[in-house]
């Protein structure tokens, strides 16, 4: 059993007293576990007690007794279902009461389908929640399954390449854990610690416990740990590599193959996501109005249903499908976090245009008040055309015509009336403020994001340059000299490997102060977890003699180059998903939405037309009747059922086209969004950057289109 008092403080060799930790990160004590969703935890802790008498006799099913164990949550069955079973009984208690207090208070004023929706609201959230909350350690167990596509190869080629270097189990698990990434590291820094207490026997016993935890989810992983064990048993040094290859091969195909799986799953949540998106609210726009006028007393009267209907209920159904297939997409990468203070970016919140700096939120106001301007003045030059227009005998029907909606206030210069084009430069001009707003936070940001970026993706062929001369029994300050002579535009060598020699031979530094110093180090400036972790290892090896930093060097730059492989594979594998995406949001659905603004007034105006003809025909049709001949009087009941429409309680053109307008600027941005995060999970930076870039184009081609499609139709 190894000591007690020994420290596993992530060096590249534990026994080498010489080497730096300040940089290293600290195992996890015993009393602490991996869990991003503590929550869960607490609120079943907390809940308990209250409930206690709910779930005596739950038992677990064998799969979520296996994701419990897996997580390590230190709950059982009775304080799950306990809590399950309570919140479901409470919530069904409040739509009880709810439903009974809207009927005896408010039945005149409210709709029996309101008084009653509530309740059933309440009651379905009941037992949705009696199902659900069992089987979310099932769920976070699932996702942190699809999360370890991406770091399970890299703990693996972690633990290879230490033990390459010298078959030592113990410190090649406390590099892994030190420099890993997600719950399995965290579990091998917690196993780690757990063998220094004296619960495992052994670094094996606990490697072991580790392996058949997570082979319920990645039989991959445990796999390859059973190779890297095996090769501590053979003798034979060829065959001891050759067992360590597998390892590291067999776990990196097995992340590929579950990656191209993902990719061809996620076509179909996405043809869904277009369905509800953009499809639906078409459907919607032609069911509603007749559904208003067939369906009495039917709760969609008015302008507060559409808006809930378009800009609240749809938005937030299709964030949640967009989240719900977001958490399927492993991270396989770890963007740089760039600080809003970093050295260099332009002072905060300004956007460069014609080489000055510009403060973009007064900007973006400037951009609204010039679009409400434009469009007033446009809608002022129509409104005086239509009066002086002498071939339309009735003005007011005519300027009762042109899509428009009423404020409850009034604005300066513009009154209460907004006509179309004033309607037209309110969207526009906050598309493009808010545009100018993301660009004037982010985009600066992003720009040295990518070139941090781009530094990583020659570290690894720096590496391979350094291990070279390293291998040839050269000092590391000839190795740097030689990489930056070899590699002169590279921006690796110009910005660190230079800084680093220039640190050693001119201020004397040694070389973590060189790397790390905080004011002169070279990587000071440099956010770049692979860089830094690279850097770590190149001092750490270094101490131990030239040829074993050269062998640590290579392992790093081949376990680089599988990193990037896999996630430049899952890129290719997406291309086409996020390729239709981007159409989707930016053209498809302005278009298609803009021609849904003009759907509602032309089946409205068709609806009050026939309405007349139908009326006139009804009465022939009686007069025939009353002389004994029969007529087709089924037919025309049928036309009069869609003349029930009171014009006072539809939605009117202008209101209709500004909710639509609403809803575009909300689903260009959750599509975005949806985009961004499934080419680059967990990167804000291009997040917000897409959004910027994707919306003003958007809102002006459902501008156009709307515009377009409503003159076009006026004329049919």
């Amino acid at each position: 059993m190894p000591k007690k008092n020994q420290n596993y403080s992530g060096s590249l060799y534990s026994g080498n007293n010489s080497s730096k930790q300040s940089n290293s990160k600290e195992p996890m004590s015993d009393n602490t576990t991996y869990n991003q969703n503590n929550w869960y935890v607490s609120l079943t802790k907390t809940l308990y007690p209250s409930f206690k008498s709910f779930g005596q006799d739950a038992k677990f099913t064998d799969e979520q007794q296996t994701a419990i164990d897996f997580l390590q949550l230190n709950l059982n069955e009775k304080e799950i279902y306990s809590v399950a079973y309570g919140l479901r009984t409470l919530l069904v208690i409040i739509g009880v009461l709810v439903t009974g207090y809207l009927y005896l208070a408010y039945s005149a004023e409210l709709s029996y389908f309101m008084i009653f929706g509530f309740g059933i609201l309440f009651v379905a959230l009941g037992f949705f929640a009696g199902i659900m909350y069992p089987n979310y350690p099932i769920n976070l167990a699932e996702t942190e399954r699809k999360k370890s596509l991406a770091y399970i190869p890299e703990i693996i080629n972690y633990i290879v390449m230490n033990m390459r270097l010298a078959a030592n189990l113990e410190r090649a698990i406390e590099f892994a854990a030190t420099h890993g990434r997600g719950k399995i590291a965290a579990d091998l820094r917690k196993m780690l610690w757990e063998v220094q207490i004296g619960k495992f026997n052994s670094i094996e016993e606990g490697l072991d416990d580790i392996a058949y935890r997570w082979g319920n989810y990645s039989d991959d992983f445990k796999h390859s740990l059973m190779l890297i064990r095996a090769s501590l048993l053979e003798s034979d040094a060829k065959k001891r590599e050759s067992l360590l290859d597998k390892a590291s091969s067999d776990v990196i195909e097995g992340s590929r193959e579950k990656m191209d799986l993902y990719a061809r799953q996620l076509q179909q949540p996405t043809v869904y996501l277009y369905y509800f998106g953009i499809l639906l609210p078409l459907m919607l726009a032609i069911v509603l109005p007749i559904a208003s006028g067939i369906v009495q007393n039917l709760p969609i009267a008015g302008t507060l249903p559409f808006f809930l209907i378009y800009d609240v209920v749809l938005p937030i159904g299709m964030f949640i499908l967009a989240s719900s297939i977001l958490g399927s997409r492993p991270p396989t990468y770890v963007p740089p976090d760039i600080p809003e203070n970093f050295v260099g970016l332009p002072p905060k919140n300004t956007i460069k245009i014609a080489g000055l700096n510009l403060p973009s939120i007064p900007l973006a106001i400037l951009v609204i008040v010039a679009g409400l301007f434009i469009g007033s003045i446009l809608d002022a030059s129509n409104i005086a055309s239509v009066q002086s227009n002498l071939a339309v005998a009735d003005k007011t029907t005519a300027l009762a015509s042109i899509p428009q909606f009423t404020l409850p206030f009034t604005l300066p210069f513009i009154g209460n009336t907004i006509y179309l084009f004033t309607l037209y430069g309110i969207l526009i001009g906050f598309s493009l403020a808010f545009s100018i707003y993301l660009i004037g936070k982010y985009s600066a940001r992003k720009k040295v994001q990518d070139e941090i970026r781009s530094m990583e993706a020659e570290f690894k062929d720096s590496l391979y340059v350094l291990a070279s001369r390293l291998g040839e029994n050269r000092p590391i300050e000839d190795a740097l000299a030689h990489a930056i002579e070899f590699l002169p535009k590279s921006q690796i060598s110009n910005k660190i490997f230079k800084r680093i020699l220039e640190n050693i031979t001119e201020l004397g530094m040694t070389i973590d102060a060189a790397i790390f110093d905080p004011n002169f180090g070279a990587v000071r400036e440099i956010p770049s977890e692979i860089i830094r972790g690279g850097m770590r290892v190149i001092i750490d090896s270094v101490q131990l003699g030239v040829n074993v930093a050269a062998i640590s060097l290579i392992n790093l730059s081949m376990q680089l180059r599988n990193s990037q492989k896999i996630d430049e594979s899952l890129r290719r594998l997406l291309e086409d998903v996020t390729q239709m995406l981007k159409t989707m949001g930016t053209f498809i659905a302005p278009i298609v939405l803009g021609v849904v603004t003009s759907l509602q007034k032309i089946i409205l105006n068709s609806i009050s037309s026939n309405c007349s003809t139908s009326a006139a025909s009804s009465a022939s049709q009686a007069a025939v009747s009353n002389s004994g001949i029969s007529g087709l009087g089924g037919a025309s009941s049928i036309s009069q059922l869609f003349c029930n429409i009171n014009p006072a309680q539809v939605v009117s053109p202008g209101t209709f086209m500004l909710l639509i307008g609403i809803y575009v600027i909300e689903v260009v941005i959750i599509l975005a969004y949806f985009n961004s995060q499934i080419e680059d999970t967990n990167n804000p930076l291009h997040t917000y950057t897409s959004i910027a870039y994707s919306l003003p184009i958007a809102i002006i081609i459902f501008v156009i289109t709307s515009y377009i499609a409503t003159t076009a139709l006026s004329f049919a």
